[in-house]
């Protein structure tokens, strides 16, 4: 039976009378004991800081036992009707209008590409902001749990009305999860691959020993040219105002979106700087002269680095080999001294990635059509 208490929780005591399904505005307080040393994509900061991209309100779903501990728990939002931003949209990616970016590749999308949207909204979608999702807590990979879960989760849309569910950008820590949404007619197919680069290496030459041969000499020729070039590479903390960093982003946006908006890309730069320590984040760059070419930024979570902006100009071909250097060579060769396990490279140019080290793995889609 569905009620609603104080903060706007809903609760359904699940059918032993020890497990609850709450619906929580925003994310619950416990949340970052739930998600444990899992994925930094599914840590607090990550999501508050990316809440503000979602289409609507995001609400935490979780499985909860008898004492209050969270057993099972997934974030997302309901989605009255398309959203503008086709990659955080469920009817973009599921019905292929998002094939320029690789997903679905073989044409095989789980929604006609003529689907009237009004047949599927409102649409339940699940999805951390960082474009990752699996379930967290205590029981996040026990088939019983996930399976109790999966059938409130359900029961909770049908009684809130909803059209559709859609869970985007499933990883392999998802793997359970999709076993039972396939027990309970969810449709799931593979989206495509990410890439993620674990750290086996004490420096930069034990690096490069770790590449096939003709990776591992093309690493070298872009490094000499680099030096021959008199590019100079650097990497230090974000200042609290950085307009050069802000004018080469705004460069790449540009260039692969035909437009940018200046002050949404500011607003970026001012939201890492409030949700995330001054510790955490380092700023990796490449110059020429007096003239800064291209910059990443860094995210560190104990023993994961995530690569959060990147930004380059293409007023001067030189910056091509600082695109590379402040996306690999510097953080790579800086990764084993900070304690960083795992740099996290996300969707992709998954080529260039792949031919410097990365590992690819699936991530999936699942959806349900009620």
């Amino acid at each position: 039976m569905w009620s609603t208490h104080e903060g706007g929780v809903s609760e359904l005591t699940g059918a032993t009378g020890l497990s609850k399904f709450s619906v929580t505005p925003g994310l619950p307080a416990d949340w970052d004991l739930s998600a444990g040393d899992g994925p930094a994509a599914a840590r607090a900061r990550w999501i508050r800081f990316g809440q503000s991209w979602y289409p609507g309100p995001y609400h935490t779903f979780a499985l909860r036992d008898e004492h209050g501990a969270c057993k099972v728990a997934m974030g997302g939002t309901v989605l009255p009707s398309p959203a503008a931003v086709p990659r955080r949209d469920a009817y973009h990616i599921l019905t292929g209008r998002m094939s320029h970016l690789g997903l679905f590749a073989d044409g095989q999308h789980p929604w006609p590409s003529d689907l009237d949207p009004d047949t599927v909204h409102p649409c339940l979608m699940l999805m951390y902001p960082n474009y990752v999702t699996f379930p967290v807590g205590s029981q996040s990979a026990d088939p019983a749990s996930l399976h109790q879960f999966v059938a409130e989760l359900v029961a909770w849309a049908r009684t809130e009305h909803i059209a559709s569910i859609a869970l985007l950008y499933l990883t392999r820590e998802a793997e359970p999860l999709l076993a039972e949404l396939a027990a309970a007619g969810f449709t799931a197919r593979p989206m495509g691959e990410r890439c993620d680069l674990p750290v086996t290496w004490s420096d930069f030459d034990g690096y490069l020993r770790g590449l096939p041969k003709k990776y591992r000499d093309e690493a070298k020729r872009e490094i000499n040219r680099m030096d021959e070039r008199g590019l100079v590479r650097s990497f230090r903390p974000l200042a609290p105002d950085e307009p050069e960093l802000l004018d080469l982003r705004c460069q790449l946006i540009e260039k692969y979106d035909g437009s940018v908006d200046r002050g949404e890309q500011a607003a970026i730069f001012e939201m890492i700087r409030e949700h995330v320590a001054a510790q955490d984040i380092t700023v990796f760059t490449v110059s020429k002269e007096d003239s800064l070419l291209s910059f990443s930024l860094f995210i560190q979570d104990g023993p994961e680095w995530t690569v959060m902006l990147i930004g380059s100009t293409y007023r001067d071909p030189d910056a091509a080999y600082g695109y590379f250097s402040c996306m690999f060579y510097q953080p790579i060769e800086q990764a084993s001294a900070r304690g960083v396990a795992l740099l996290a490279y996300g969707y992709g140019s998954l080529d260039a990635k792949r031919r410097r080290g990365c590992q690819l793995f699936p991530y999936y889609a699942a959806e349900l059509r009620f």
